[in-house]
C-alpha cells in the first residue's frame, strides 16, 4: 500500500508539471511564425498557497492554419479565476497590470498594402476611446479588406467609415486604390473590463497593374477688341487672344480674318491669314491687325480660327466708323442801298453721327454796319450770339440777323460755330451796300459874244459827286438857229446831226469821276442863242437841263 501511494503522488506531481510547463510556453496564436502581431493574454497567477492548486490553464487559442486569414478571432480570453473565495491573505492593492503586446502596430506590405493600428495607451474603466488604423497602398492595389476583431471587455460605439459589424468583427471594403494612396479608420469603443484589451487587424488586397490610354482633344477659344469709335480715315487696330482651353496640343492653328467693307487693310486684301503653330494646352496667343477705316457706318471684323485636329471657332468685334461734323451756312442780299436793312438767314446742321453739345452760334457784323435785329440772341455791340444745349445727328438749326449802313461798299459778315466736341465750322457772305449817284452838268462857251461867222466851242463836264456809279450816261445837246455846230468830241463817239449833237452812252461813271464833252460851233445869226444840254443815266431816268447864253452881234 506504501508503495502504491508513493507512485500515485509522483504521478499526479507530473500531470501537474506537465501543464505548467504547457502554460508556460505561452503557445499563443501570436508565436506562429506567419502570424506575428497575435496579442495572446498571459496566465493566471499560481494560485494562493492556502488552497489546493487548481487544474492548468488550458492552451488561450489554437495555433490558426491561416494565421493571416481574413477570418480573425480574439486570442485575449478573460483569465481563469480561483476555484476558491479570495484567501485572507491578498493584499491590499492590484499589482498594475502591464501589456504584452504595443499600443500601436504596423502590418507591413502584405498583398502590396500597409496597415497602421494605434490605440491610446490608456483608458479609464468606463470610458471611451478611439482604435486608429492607417491604410496605406504601397502599390496599386484592388479588392482591399481589412478587418478587425474586437477583444471581451469592450463595447463597439461607431466607426469611421463606417464598417460591417458582425458581432466582434469589423469588416471595411475599401475596393480599390492607387499606389501611395492613405486611407483612415477609426473605431470608437467603451472600456468596460481592465486589464490588456487587445485588438487583432489583418488585411487582404490583390496587387493590380493598369495600361492605360490618355483621350484628349483640344479647344480652341478666341477674343476679338479693339476701338468701339473711330473716324473716317483713322487707324483701326485689332487684337485677337487666341487660347487652348483643351486637354492636348492643338497642332496647325491658324488665324483668319476677314476684312469687312468700310475698312481697308494695306495690302489691299479682303481675307489676312496668320499662321500660329501648335498652341499647347492653357497656351495662350495674340495677334495684331491694323486696318484703315474707310467709310461711316458700323462695322464687324469676324476672325475665324482654325486647326488640323481642333474644332474651328470665332469672334467678332464691331466698329462704329463715324464722324464729328457739322455745316453752317450763310445767306442774304447781294446787293442793298445804303440806309435799307439787309436780313441774313443762318442754318446750322448736325452732318455728323454724334450729337453736339453746348453749341454756340456768333454772328459779327462789320464794322461799318450795324445789327438791327437778331432774334433768340445776346446782342452786344456788333456781335450776336445763340447757344443750343444740344444739336441732334442731322438736326437743323436756324437764325436770322438783320443789318443796315450808310457807307456804300461791300461788307462780309462772318459767323461762327463751336461745341463741346470741337467740331467747329464757319460761315461768311459778301452783300455789297450800293449808294446813290449824283450827277452834276455845266456847260460853258469859250468866246461870248462873237459876230456872224464867227467860230466858238462849248465844254460840257458831267460830274457824279454821289457815292455810287452810275451807267449809262448819255449826253445830248440842243443848238439854236444863231448857233450852227460843227463837231463833237468827248470820251464817247459825237454825232452832229442838224442843230443836235449826240453823244454815244458813256457805260459807267464812277462815284467822283468827271468826264468833258466839246462842241465846236459858228454863228449864223445875231441874238441871244440859247444852248441847251440834257443828260440821263440809269439811274436818272428825267434828264438834268443846262443851258449856256451866247450873244451873236
Amino acid at each position: 500500500m506504501n508503495k502504491l501511494g508513493i507512485f500515485a503522488t509522483i504521478l499526479a506531481v507530473g500531470v501537474v508539471a506537465l501543464f505548467s510547463s504547457a502554460c508556460s510556453s505561452n503557445q499563443c496564436c501570436d508565436e506562429q511564425p506567419a502570424y506575428e502581431n497575435a496579442c495572446p493574454a498571459p496566465c493566471p497567477a499560481p494560485a494562493p498557497s492556502c488552497a489546493p492548486a487548481p487544474a492548468p490553464c488550458p492552451p488561450r487559442c489554437p495555433p490558426p492554419s491561416n494565421p493571416c486569414a481574413p477570418e480573425c478571432k480574439p486570442v485575449c480570453k478573460p483569465e481563469c479565476k480561483p476555484v476558491c473565495p479570495p484567501p485572507a491573505c491578498e493584499p491590499l492593492c492590484k499589482v498594475p497590470a502591464k501589456c504584452k503586446h504595443p499600443t500601436s502596430n504596423k502590418l507591413c506590405c502584405v498583398d502590396g498594402i500597409n496597415v497602421y493600428g494605434k490605440n491610446p495607451p490608456m483608458c479609464m474603466l468606463g470610458e471611451q476611446y478611439p482604435l486608429e488604423f492607417v491604410i496605406e497602398a504601397c502599390d496599386d492595389v484592388c479588392d482591399v479588406v481589412v478587418n478587425t476583431t474586437l477583444p471581451d471587455g469592450v463595447s463597439f460605439i461607431k466607426s469611421t467609415p463606417e464598417a460591417k459589424v458582425e458581432g466582434k468583427r469589423l469588416t471595411w471594403n475599401i475596393g480599390g486604390m492607387s499606389k501611395g494612396q492613405q486611407i483612415c479608420a477609426k473605431v470608437f469603443l467603451k472600456c468596460e473590463c481592465e486589464g490588456e484589451l487587445c485588438a487583432c487587424f489583418c488585411a487582404t488586397a490583390t496587387p493590380v497593374r493598369f495600361c492605360s490610354l490618355l483621350c484628349a482633344k483640344p479647344v480652341l477659344t478666341c477674343t476679338k477688341c479693339g476701338p468701339e469709335e473711330v473716324c473716317p480715315g483713322d487707324p483701326v487696330n485689332y487684337t485677337i487672344t487666341v487660347t487652348n482651353k483643351g486637354s492636348c496640343t492643338a497642332e496647325g492653328v491658324v488665324v483668319t480674318d476677314n476684312i469687312p467693307d468700310g475698312l481697308v487693310h494695306s495690302s489691299c486684301q479682303k481675307t489676312i491669314s496668320i499662321p500660329l503653330g501648335c498652341l499647347e494646352p492653357c497656351q495662350t496667343k495674340k495677334v495684331n491687325i491694323c486696318l484703315t477705316a474707310e467709310k461711316r457706318g458700323k462695322v464687324c471684323n469676324t476672325a475665324t480660327v482654325s486647326a488640323c485636329n481642333a474644332d474651328s471657332t470665332s469672334c467678332q468685334f464691331c466698329t462704329c466708323v463715324c464722324c464729328c461734323d457739322v455745316q453752317l451756312s450763310k445767306n442774304g442780299p447781294k446787293e442793298v442801298a445804303i440806309g435799307k436793312n439787309a436780313d441774313y438767314q443762318i442754318v446750322a446742321t448736325n452732318t455728323g453721327d454724334k450729337p453736339l453739345t453746348d453749341v454756340v452760334i456768333v454772328d459779327n457784323a462789320p464794322s461799318s454796319t450795324s445789327i438791327v435785329a437778331a432774334p433768340g440772341a445776346t446782342i452786344n455791340g456788333n456781335q450776336a450770339v445763340w447757344r443750343l444745349k444740344e444739336l441732334k445727328p442731322g438736326e437743323k438749326a436756324n437764325f436770322g440777323i438783320t443789318l443796315t449802313t450808310c457807307v456804300p461798299g461791300c461788307f462780309t459778315n462772318k459767323v461762327n460755330l463751336t461745341n463741346c466736341q470741337n467740331c467747329n465750322a464757319c460761315a461768311e457772305f459778301t452783300t455789297r451796300w450800293k449808294g446813290r449817284p449824283a450827277l452834276n452838268v455845266c456847260i460853258t462857251d469859250t468866246d461870248d459874244p462873237i459876230c456872224i461867222g464867227e467860230p466858238t466851242s462849248y465844254r460840257i463836264t458831267v460830274i457824279n459827286q454821289g457815292s455810287e456809279s452810275d451807267s449809262n450816261v448819255v449826253v445830248n445837246v440842243r443848238f439854236p438857229n444863231e448857233i450852227q455846230p460843227i463837231s463833237a468830241t468827248g470820251p464817247s463817239q459825237g454825232t452832229v446831226s442838224g442843230q443836235t449833237v449826240s453823244f454815244a452812252p458813256v457805260n459807267t461813271l464812277s462815284a467822283r469821276q468827271t468826264v468833258e464833252y466839246r462842241v465846236d460851233a459858228r454863228a449864223k445869226s445875231s441874238g441871244d442863242a440859247r444852248v441847251i444840254v440834257e443828260v440821263t443815266s440809269e439811274a436818272i431816268k428825267t434828264p438834268i437841263t443846262q443851258q449856256e447864253s451866247t450873244i451873236v452881234n
